[in-house]
């Protein structure tokens, strides 16, 4: 009887144990590139919890700006930026878990996110400006919510949306008559590849 308890016990362990799910886990480190409607970046992204990752992007990005005048007379003119920009994102990868539960790729950190990015872009020096007058610099924080997926060995594809706040970075000795504080709204559909 003794052996027979003692047996027992050893099987639910055994059992108990054998039905404990492995976490996963972002990856520790990846390197990319990667190419949007309006913008083409190099991507670092490196685990800093198990579901937390820091992404840090240092890209081109397009902008296009219109002058509007009050008198009718005088045309809109419109002016084009090339400008580098530098953004740092920590992103929270929640449906990791999720996704592995199911039976889904996870690698590449293929998930859902929830992120908050920090970008400046720098129009001080644009590599094309194409216009009689230039667009300002600024700073934005915006949270935002994003689908990533992998296929293939090394792509992936990325859908993210979200809206926030910029900051216009300029003096009113440049003649700008703009304001400081803004909404931006930041919606993105990118293609990359993973080194």
């Amino acid at each position: 009887m003794k052996n027979f308890i003692v047996l027992a016990f050893v099987l639910l362990v055994s059992i108990a144990n054998s039905q404990e799910v492995q976490k996963v886990s972002v990856a520790e480190k990846l390197y990319g590139v990667q190419l949007g409607l309006l913008n083409t970046s190099f991507q670092y992204e490196t685990k800093l919890d198990r579901k937390i990752t820091l992404l840090t992007e240092l890209g081109l990005q397009l902008e296009i700006s219109t002058k509007e005048f009050n008198d009718p007379l005088i045309k809109n003119e419109t002016t084009t930026n090339v400008s580098p920009y530098l953004t740092m994102e920590p992103r929270f990868y929640y449906s990791l878990d999720r996704r592995s539960k199911l039976g889904k790729k996870t690698y590449n950190n293929s998930a859902n996110y929830f992120s908050v990015a920090a970008t400046y872009i720098s129009n001080q020096t644009p590599l094309v400006h194409n216009g009689n007058f230039d667009i300002v610099s600024s700073f934005s924080i915006i949270p935002r919510y994003g689908i990533r997926r992998a296929f293939a060995k090394h792509f992936n594809y990325e859908f993210s949306g979200g809206a926030g706040y910029l900051y216009a970075i300029f003096s009113e000795t440049d003649g700008c008559n703009c304001e400081h504080n803004n909404t931006a709204i930041d919606v993105q559909a990118r293609i990359g590849y993973n080194f």
